[in-house]
């Protein structure tokens, strides 16, 4: 992907959409496919952060999601495990210094997604199995998860939205 294209280039081209999140996002594809009774089989989306947008809040997910990256700014993604573990993933393309193409964000975990050079967008894709449903996900409440995970609470505090928001 050219480097060089603007954000404004990108969210036309691919015709993008403001995401609840920030940044950027389409779904492309949703599966029509149901397993569980009423739950699409996987759904897929491009999803772009941008210099105004560099983070993603802390959220968790029921199901699975995996991370491809397609250009721009590598993203550093963290996850933090039902046992208090915190893990660090680098998604982008510099392969000789520890990125990956692809990361998987295993469901009911929380995670968070920060662009490596904020002055630059970044876009990945997502593939969600069984498919992505809003009732599926939830934000990061600060104060319960710096009580629940004490170890991590500067990086959730940083990274939780604001009540406000």
């Amino acid at each position: 992907m050219d480097p060089n294209l603007t954000v404004d280039e990108i969210v036309e081209t691919l015709s993008l959409m403001p995401h609840f999140e920030g940044g950027y996002f389409r779904e492309t594809f949703r599966d029509p496919m149901v397993v569980d009774g009423d739950r699409t089989l996987v759904s897929y989306i491009y999803y772009m952060l941008t210099p105004t947008t560099p983070n993603t809040y802390w959220v968790r997910n029921k199901s699975p999601h995996m991370h491809l990256w397609h250009g721009g700014s590598s993203q550093t993604h963290m996850f933090i495990h039902p046992d208090g573990s915190l893990t660090k993933h680098k998604l982008g393309p510099d392969l000789k210094n520890g990125e990956t193409m692809q990361v998987l964000s295993p469901g009911n975990v929380w995670k968070l997604s920060v662009t490596t050079d904020q002055t630059k967008w970044s876009i990945i894709s997502e593939a969600v199995c069984p498919g992505w449903e809003e009732r599926d996900f939830e934000y990061g409440d600060a104060d319960k998860l710096a009580a629940e995970y004490p170890q991590h609470e500067d990086i959730l505090r940083r990274y939780c939205k604001k009540k406000e928001q």
